[in-house]
């Protein structure tokens, strides 16, 4: 199955959380072929930027960091450039009522004809006419 992913998910599987063995699961079937999941490259930013905000404010051990750098990369979504997504982002974002970085991942999904998975219920909420899953439905 093909599926966008956006950063919450992406975080949810390096950082502990309730819904992190869903994550995990999700991350393992990416791995070993079972779906196909995608991206943005603003979600290695978002997720890059969260772990270290995470380190600094001491939710996370700083020594632990490099370890969790490796295995984002390890476990990376296929990522698609956002600057190719951009116009529709654009017009989604200005239509509807969600970020600019929302709608890329927003964009990415309608391009790729799939769900974007996301436990960010206010964009579910917002996304009309979009296919905005819960990890708890992968």
């Amino acid at each position: 199955m093909k599926l966008v992913i956006d950063a919450n998910i992406g975080l949810s599987a390096l950082l502990p959380e309730a819904d992190t063995p869903k994550a995990l699961q999700l991350s393992a079937d990416f791995l070993h072929g079972n779906h196909e999941l995608l991206a943005p490259d603003l979600y290695l930013l978002e997720v890059g930027n969260t772990l270290v905000n995470a380190a600094r404010s001491g939710k996370i051990p700083q020594n632990g960091l490099p370890v969790m750098f490796a295995e984002l990369m390890r476990t990376l979504p296929i990522i698609y450039q956002s600057a190719a997504l951009f116009p529709r982002a654009y017009a989604i974002a200005s239509s509807i009522r969600v970020s600019v970085y929302d709608a890329v991942y927003l964009a990415l999904s309608e391009r790729e004809g799939c769900p974007l998975v996301s436990n960010d219920t206010k964009l579910a909420n917002t996304a009309t006419g979009f296919t905005v899953v819960s990890l708890d439905s992968v």
